[in-house]
């Protein structure tokens, strides 16, 4: 059996087809236009690239399947992922009304604040507060600037839900996950009733919610013909691309965790309960199987190497870091001004605490910072009641270096656990099978993530990065920042 994923980014559209086991058997990429800015703060994106972009990333997916020997009458489901928090106004007949709204488009921060001031019941219950990357205040927006459109408006769609309605013909469907930034009540299980009794906002506008994995409907004709998907093909709803990351990872399960570090770093996790964190580090998405799905994303990462360290030659800076582990350095190693996990201040800012022989041990504290960071961030999350469990399923860009791996798997003490393919079209590839093949995302899961490689602690370093913990968490009380 065959299941393919799909992922729309803000650069790129990728697909990738794997067997029931999870073994890798077609994957393509297609580039898109880059994101417009009309204006400063503006973020928009014209949804027809995103439907040629697609065509095409699908006639290379069957055309690959094909070769290597696969019938496409194996091909069972399909499913897609999309940024969180874009939006699109369709008319009746499912035609864009104006250019996306993407995720990171700022020109709703009015309607955010408004927002705000009516919803803090909602948000405490919820443990988050809105923002000018949430849909909701977007389609706000639209309604107080735009009201010839938005009445015109049919429905307001994700950027998920409107690939699945070009697959299907489909387009007043979306998912839990995708539908949490449009102010939809995951524990009620229903649209808020603040939404259209104080901000007027039309019910009939805003999608149908199910769970990720619930079928949605089949191939339509039209994108049979054009990309030779056969038309039985099932179409169940996706996630938003952060979300199919991590269940690509193979955190699925409560106690599994997942560390995304690249430019920045990002903890998601699996617990059993919602998860409320009163100072707003954290907020959740509902899993699939009802479990909680929190996560935090922090202003440190990778970001502090690729600007300090610029062009450097990385195997040959890992191979002469390995000589001063554990450096004699104590770094914060924020190199832009605020924080927004472990902790929030924006006027936070980087330190380093020591004296180091060369740049192969300024590089190693820096690669040590970012772990001391991370362990900070495992504990704050365990604080709020969290279980975090022997093995961290580690994924982004940072996964490259051994010598980091070694670093962060003895400072967190803890197992590294490396899949094979981390994409997030892998994630919307395994929610295609969770509920058409297996029985849940458990059994998918466990069935299509495949193990690289485990890092585990070096017993030699344990001892001197627990002193160094200690030390970084002194230093930064003394500058307020915990």
């Amino acid at each position: 059996m065959i299941f393919i994923g799909i992922d729309i980014g803000t650069q790129s559209i990728k697909a990738i087809a794997v067997t029931e086991k999870g073994d890798k058997v077609a994957f393509a990429s297609e580039e898109l236009k880059d994101v417009y800015s009309p204006r400063d703060g503006w973020k928009e994106q014209n949804p027809l690239e995103w439907e040629k972009g697609l065509i095409d990333v699908l006639k290379k997916t069957i055309k690959d399947i094909s070769y290597k020997g696969y019938s496409l009458s194996e091909i069972v489901a399909i499913s897609v992922d999309g940024t969180s928090g874009t939006i699109i106004a369709i008319d009746e007949y499912n035609r864009p009304l104006l250019n996306a709204i993407m995720y990171n488009d700022s020109r709703s921060i009015r309607e955010a604040e408004f927002i705000n001031q009516l919803a803090t019941d909602f948000e405490k219950k919820l443990g988050y507060v809105f923002n000018s990357s949430f849909a909701l205040p977007k389609i706000l927006w639209v309604k107080n600037n735009l009201p010839e459109i938005y009445s015109r408006t049919k429905k307001f769609v994700h950027q998920a839900d409107y690939i699945v309605g070009l697959l299907t013909g489909i387009y007043d469907i979306t998912d839990h996950s995708n539908a949490l930034k449009t102010g939809f009540d995951l524990l009620e299980y229903t649209w808020p009733e603040f939404i259209f009794k104080s901000l007027q906002i039309d019910k009939d506008k805003l999608p149908q919610v199910v769970s990720p994995g619930t079928k949605i409907g089949t191939i339509s004709k039209k994108i049979s013909e054009e990309t030779g998907i056969p038309p039985n093909v099932i179409v169940v709803a996706g996630m938003t691309d952060g979300c199919a990351g991590q269940i690509a990872s193979g955190t699925v399960k409560e106690g599994e965790w997942n560390s995304i570090l690249g430019t920045t770093l990002v903890l998601k996790g699996i617990t059993d309960r919602l998860l409320i964190d009163p100072l707003g580090r954290i907020y959740s998405h509902l899993h699939p199987e009802g479990l909680w799905m929190p996560g935090g994303a922090s202003n440190t990462g990778g970001e502090c190497i690729e600007e300090i360290f610029l062009g450097v030659d990385y195997n040959k800076w890992n191979k002469e870091g390995e000589k001063f582990l554990p450096s004699n350095l104590i770094i914060y190693p924020l190199v832009r001004k605020g924080e927004r996990f472990p902790f929030i201040n924006p006027d936070a800012k980087g330190f380093i605490m020591g004296n180091y022989e060369n740049k192969y041990e300024l590089y190693v504290g820096y690669l040590e910072g970012v772990g001391l960071t991370e362990k900070l961030c495992y504990e704050v999350v365990q604080q709020l009641g969290a279980i975090v469990g022997d093995k961290i399923f580690v994924t982004g860009g940072a996964v490259k270096s051994k010598l980091w791996l070694k670093i962060r798997a003895s400072i967190l003490n803890k197992n590294l656990v490396i899949p094979e393919i981390s994409e997030s079209a892998m994630g919307s590839a395994i929610t295609a099978a969770s509920k058409t093949f297996y029985n849940n995302v458990f059994e998918a899961a466990s069935n299509m993530v495949k193990l690289k490689e485990t890092v585990g602690p070096e017993n030699t370093l344990i001892k001197a990065y627990e002193d160094k913990y200690e030390k970084f968490i002194l230093l930064m009380k003394q500058n307020g920042y915990i």
